[in-house]
């Protein structure tokens, strides 16, 4: 009978041990499929976040590249007005050269004839 009763509290003891790992191990899983949870969420989050800020940095790219060809067009103008500028004021040197060569020449020819008037 003593052997009987050790056997049975020896029984109901490993019962008891098992329910407690069981409830234990049911809330563990839990606990860790709550966690699983979670951290899809965050990473649904975050990937939601990386798509927002790759397309903000796409439009920002776009809007970057789309001034500097504004930017360029104008550096453009500027540079065709520059080359106008400068080859209006090569045709004015010319055309000063000129007038100031007819002006030497015309005086050369004022002191010849002083000089024949002289004579």
């Amino acid at each position: 009978m003593k052997a009987t009763v050790k056997q049975v509290v020896k029984k109901v003891t490993l019962e008891l041990i098992y329910d407690v790992v069981n409830e234990r191990t049911q809330a563990l899983s839990e606990e860790i499929e709550q966690l699983r949870q979670e951290h899809r969420e965050d990473f649904k989050f975050l990937n939601t976040r990386i798509d927002q800020l790759r397309q903000e940095y796409k439009e920002d790219f776009k809007s970057l590249n789309s001034r500097m060809d504004q930017i360029n067009n104008r550096l453009d103008q500027i540079n065709a007005r520059i080359d106008r500028l400068g080859q209006e004021y090569k045709e004015d040197f010319k055309s000063i050269n000129a007038r100031m060569d007819q002006m030497h020449t015309r005086l050369d020819q004022i002191m010849h004839m002083l000089v024949e008037l002289r004579r």
